[in-house]
């Protein structure tokens, strides 16, 4: 039977379709764009994070690392190593000078370039007395034997500061304290000045002008061995 509605049937049909197509690509749309502006959002949280953490921050001056060049490197100066080596060979050969003052009361002497810090604080009594000898009463060979022995044992003993008591001589003839002078003539010659550091006139409460502080080197068995059986021999 002939329907006369039948192509409009169809072309409703289509219109639906193509409207339903419409609302579809219309929803896709939307959606796409609200994912866009959510994607700018987190670009623009992004952005705003990073320039908050580069604040303050300065570019360089220049392009890449600044990675220093073989020139900027400095060996190690063979200058000191030479003059450490020097000092040494000096040592060995007995070429141990000391930098000498003396008056009638007080009496100072150093290795020449020991540092200043240490002489001052032998000075001022900053270092702990280890022995003493007390040479009263003793003629000078005498004296200068019982320093001998003395000296050797406190530094085969890695003893560093000791005190010498030679007195102030207030009862040799002329009042001279004849002992005073000739230890601090042994002490800056062989074989005591290979030990000794410095030395210098005692604090009041260590007996002052009478007596002197001595400070030695530290013991090394394998620096410069010290012979003193050649000095140790009574002469008197």
């Amino acid at each position: 039977m002939y329907n006369p509605f039948e192509k409009l049937k169809k072309v409703k049909i289509k219109q639906t379709q193509h409207g339903s197509n419409k609302t579809i690509l219309s929803s896709n749309t939307i959606s796409q764009q609200q994912e866009h502006q959510v994607i700018k959002g987190e670009d623009e949280d992004d952005k705003a994070l990073f320039l908050s953490a580069m604040a303050g921050v300065k570019p360089l001056n220049k392009k890449g690392r600044q990675v220093p060049g073989l020139n900027s490197f400095s060996p190690p100066s063979s200058r000191k190593y030479k003059s450490n080596q020097d000092e040494l060979e000096k040592f060995l050969r007995g070429e141990i000078e000391f930098d000498i003052q003396f008056s009638d009361e007080y009496v100072e002497g150093y290795v020449h370039g020991l540092d200043s810090r240490i002489f001052r604080k032998l000075k001022n009594g900053g270092f702990s007395i280890q022995a003493h000898l007390d040479m009263h009463g003793m003629n000078t060979d005498q004296a200068r034997l019982a320093l001998l022995y003395f000296m050797r044992e406190q530094y085969s003993q890695n003893k560093r500061c000791v005190l010498l008591i030679p007195g102030r001589g207030l009862n040799s003839p002329l009042g001279i304290g004849v002992l005073k002078r000739e230890v601090q003539h042994w002490l800056t010659r062989e074989p005591l000045k290979r030990v000794v550091l410095a030395f210098c006139t005692a604090l009041p409460r260590h007996g002052g002008t009478g007596a002197l502080y001595v400070l030695l080197r530290k013991y090394k068995k394998t620096r410069g061995k010290v012979i003193w059986d050649r000095y140790l021999k009574y002469e008197g």
